[in-house]
């Protein structure tokens, strides 16, 4: 004797019924929030004129279909997360979580490539590494410290 099959109702159909569901919990990730802040908070605001710098989305996981849409349009794998030109000079920033975020093999030979090929490429271990290295290459503007910053000195 066969069991019976339990009915489960499409999302279609819990829609139109409002059955109430559980909500979506957005994932969020160490190096994506540091990645955003960055931008935000730093990038944004500092930017040394004439620089142009924008994230690489390649990263995360993606439907089977997506990435081979991707490949197909000339994707890379390991192109580092972080683009920027200024005065005819290449850089890429690789972002990485603080504690135990670890470079790939496809990017450290990607970055190899684009550092034979005259970019110059890094590493950053979270937020605070990230800043220091972008203030370093010279494309941030110096933070402008606050009141209670200035009296902590």
């Amino acid at each position: 004797m066969r069991k019976a099959a339990r009915w489960q109702a499409t999302p279609k159909i819990v829609r139109l019924l409002g059955i109430p569901t559980k909500p979506k919990r957005k994932l969020k990730t160490e190096e994506h929030d540091a990645q955003v802040e960055l931008f935000r908070d730093h990038i944004r605001p500092r930017l040394v004129e004439g620089v142009v710098v924008f994230a690489i989305p390649n990263g995360g996981h993606r439907a089977k279909r997506e990435a081979i849409k991707i490949k197909e349009e000339g994707g890379e794998p390991g192109v580092p997360d972080i683009f920027a030109i200024h005065l005819g000079q290449v850089y890429f920033l690789e972002m990485k979580k603080a504690k135990g975020g670890r470079v790939s093999r496809d990017q450290r030979a990607m970055m190899a490539r684009l550092t034979a090929a005259g970019a110059i490429c890094a590493v950053a271990k979270g937020l605070d590494e990230a800043v220091r290295q972008l203030e370093a290459w010279g494309l941030l503007e110096c933070a402008v410290a606050t009141g209670a910053e200035e009296m902590a000195a």
